[in-house]
């Protein structure tokens, strides 16, 4: 089914790479910051902000059990994973 797909489009070589699966975390307050969701906030951006690399968004949405910026409203309280909480990625 993919191969017409890939051909059409010149894709010679596909990847897949898969997902970290962490243990239980550790979300004791000294893991983690609090965070309040404002206007235009974005997973990349807060990545950005609290790791200096906009790629770690998915940590955030990971802690928090929402996939998508839509899924997060404004106001609520988010949890913003230390980055050694996750060890080295």
């Amino acid at each position: 089914l993919y191969k017409k797909v890939l051909e059409d489009r010149g894709i010679k070589k596909m990847y897949q790479y898969r997902t970290k699966i962490f243990d239980k975390l550790d979300l004791s307050s000294e893991n983690y910051t609090k965070y309040i969701w404002k206007k235009d906030d974005n997973l990349f951006k807060l990545a950005n902000r609290f790791y200096s690399n906009k790629n770690y968004w998915w940590l955030i949405a990971y802690v928090n059990n929402k996939p998508t910026d839509s899924h997060f409203e404004i106001g609520e309280e988010i949890l913003i994973p230390n980055y050694d909480l996750f060890g080295r990625l």
